[in-house]
Order: C-alpha cells, then structure tokens, then sequence
C-alpha cells in the first residue's frame, strides 16, 4: 500500500490512463474485426513514400574550410591561446592546491571518487597545454599543421547506410492481409483485460 500522496497520485493517474486506452482500443478492435477491407484501404491510402535522397544528397557533401582557417589563423591562434592561458591561470593558479583538496572533499565522498576527480583535473590541465602549443603553432606557423590535416581529412560516405532509410516498407499490406479480424480479435481481448485490470484497481 503507497503512504506517499505523490506515488499513490500518479499510480491512479497510470491506471486511469490505461482504462481509457483501453476503451479507445475497442472500437479499433471492432473496425479491424468488421470491416477489414475497408482498413486495407485505408492502409494503401496513406502508403506513400517520401524519398529523403534530396536532403541526403545535401548533407553528403565534403565540405572544405581549410582556406578560411589558414587565411585567418591569427585570429584562431590568438583565439586558442588566450583561451588556453586563461584556463590554466583559472585552474592550476587562481584555484590553488588547498581550494582544489576542498572542492574534491566536497564532490566526491569515497577515495575512489576523490582519484577519479583528480585524475580528470590533471588531464584537463594536460589539454588545456596541448591547446596552448597547438594555439601557438596557428598563430605562428600554421603550415606545420597541414601534413597533420592531410592525414587526418578523411571523408566519409554515408550514401550505402542511408539506402535503408530510403526504402517502401510495406508491413502493414505484407502482413496483414488475412489476418485483420485476428489481429481485431487480439486487440479486443487486450482491450477488455486491460479494462477489467485497471477498472477494478481504480474502483
């Protein structure tokens, strides 16, 4: 038995949700088992295919925006190491060793919480200095960068795992034909169980 106002609210507001489902399931139940053709239909009537090759098309596409870096990589560099500089000002002096203990101590209450906080605040401090370097190579040489770019620009075609997408799906005319006044009969018996189940909980 739910002692909790809350509890016992929201498990009266579940089970008078299913109820009513369960009577609006009814008359689907009643159509399927009576009028099955008039569902298939229906079913073909609504059967359309929108191809998403369009959007795919546009989405699919290298994109390349190495010229706009390389022409203002003053401005990125400086970007990437103030940034850099200001984080690591903020976090390994402006915190300070005995401010940082505290701030451990008070997120974390078991050893292992304390080492995993710790470990992550040493490797973010680890790429706030790896930001600074690369913010200083942009800034003063940013050709070193493009053997490393070269290497890395690779791109991925996504056309092979979009076709699933861009397929008909016919289940409903596949399936069921021939067996709408079972699946009619199913939907009734579910519907009056569910009926029954949460009726007599609810009254």
């Amino acid at each position: 038995m739910m002692t909790n106002p809350g509890e016992a609210g929201l498990y009266l507001w579940i089970l008078t949700f299913l109820f009513w489902l369960g009577v609006l399931l009814v008359p689907l139940g009643l159509f399927l088992l009576t009028s099955p053709d008039a569902v298939m239909r229906l079913a073909n009537r609504v059967n359309r295919w929108i191809s998403t090759k369009a959007a795919f098309d546009l989405l699919n596409q290298p994109r390349y925006q190495e010229k706009a870096f390389y022409r203002h990589h003053r401005l990125f560099g400086s970007l990437i190491v103030i940034f850099s500089i200001f984080s690591l000002y903020m976090l390994g002096i402006y915190l300070g060793q005995t401010q940082l203990m505290d701030t451990v101590h008070r997120l974390a209450s078991s050893e292992f919480g304390r080492w995993l906080i710790l470990n992550l605040y040493y490797i973010l401090l680890g790429g706030l200095m790896i930001s600074l370097v690369a913010g200083i190579v942009v800034l003063v040489r940013p050709s070193m960068l493009k053997s490393l770019e070269a290497g890395a620009n690779r791109w991925l075609d996504t056309d092979a795992r979009l076709e699933a997408f861009d397929r008909v799906h016919e289940f409903p005319v596949r399936i069921l034909p021939g067996r709408l006044r079972l699946l009619g009969i199913f939907v009734l018996v579910g519907a009056g169980y569910m009926m029954y189940v949460t009726g007599t909980a609810i009254y």
